[in-house]
């Protein structure tokens, strides 16, 4: 695996962008699409695994800048343009800490916040409502549910259990566990991340490794990082593809509903997958944003 120059790449990246220098000296990147200047909500997009921020442009985030809204992307530690070890996260306290840093950059810089959370992200996405509950105004969560789809994920071969559990017993920060499904985007592009630490998923789900590697058997994600632990007072829009290979509708609509939430909505993106979406396929969205952020 080749681990590209970020450093380098970041200092030649010219497209509308932030910098968020982290507690602990790292330096976490932000794509930025639209402007500030007349959003009544800026929405804030975390990645799903293997991800970051760049493709999210095409995937939705210029569709929603189109609609007059102020979009920001952030690069996990370890993902993109951001600093840190490539596919590993140092503790859930470092995550905790960049994903609260982050929004309450973006916060002081805009009228409201909203935070959208893709795929792993609704986990991203939950863990700032929960540590930062002052900086976030709206929440929405797409392509992502407890319960996963049957056959989503394939019986992984020897040679992938034996570094699983070398992970898991030796080497916890070092990313020897590949991640592969079928239907993956971002084969090809450097920036993306296709091996993970032990260390990560840890971060990520909030149990130990062997209990995330028990939840994807199981096909139950079981994580606390997917549960609010008290009523949520901000608007909850939820939404899944109908085509999605990971979680049916079913499992997402059962998701949004254990939610609880007063101001709530569930829909379902006509024509969409896991990560691939058809244009105009957010229009119940921006209707969203419209009737919550109205100009």
């Amino acid at each position: 695996m080749t681990v590209p120059d970020v450093a380098s790449l970041r200092d030649a990246y010219s497209a509308p962008h932030e910098l968020v220098r982290a507690s602990d000296g790292k330096t976490l990147f932000v794509r930025r699409w639209g402007v500030e200047e007349g959003s009544p909500a800026s929405l804030l997009i975390l990645h799903g695994i293997t991800g970051y921020s760049g493709p999210y442009g095409q995937m939705m985030a210029e569709e929603f800048a189109s609609g007059g809204y102020c979009v920001y992307g952030m690069d996990l530690r370890g993902h993109g343009l951001s600093d840190g070890r490539r596919g590993d996260y140092p503790s859930e306290d470092r995550l905790v800490k960049d994903l609260t840093e982050t929004a309450a950059f973006l916060k002081a810089k805009s009228k409201k916040l909203v935070v959208l959370g893709h795929s792993l992200g609704a986990l991203s996405a939950i863990m700032i409502v929960k540590n930062s509950p002052k900086d976030v105004d709206g929440l929405v969560l797409i392509s992502a549910a407890k319960k996963l789809r049957a056959g989503a994920y394939g019986k992984p071969k020897a040679s992938a259990a034996l570094k699983t559990l070398m992970g898991v017993a030796l080497l916890r920060g070092s990313p020897l566990i590949e991640y592969r499904r079928e239907g993956m985007t971002g084969v090809g592009d450097p920036l993306f991340n296709f091996r993970y630490s032990a260390r990560f998923y840890s971060a990520l789900y909030g149990v130990g490794a062997l209990g995330v590697s028990r939840m994807f058997r199981s096909g139950v994600l079981d994580s606390p990082h997917l549960d609010l632990d008290k009523p949520l007072g901000i608007p909850l829009l939820v939404g899944v593809g109908d085509h999605d290979e990971l979680f049916p509708v079913e499992a997402a609509k059962e998701f949004c509903e254990g939610i609880d939430c007063a101001d709530k909505e569930f829909f379902v993106i006509q024509g969409a997958k896991h990560a691939s979406f058809p244009k105009g396929g957010w229009t119940p969205l921006l209707s969203w944003l419209d009737r919550e952020f109205p100009k």
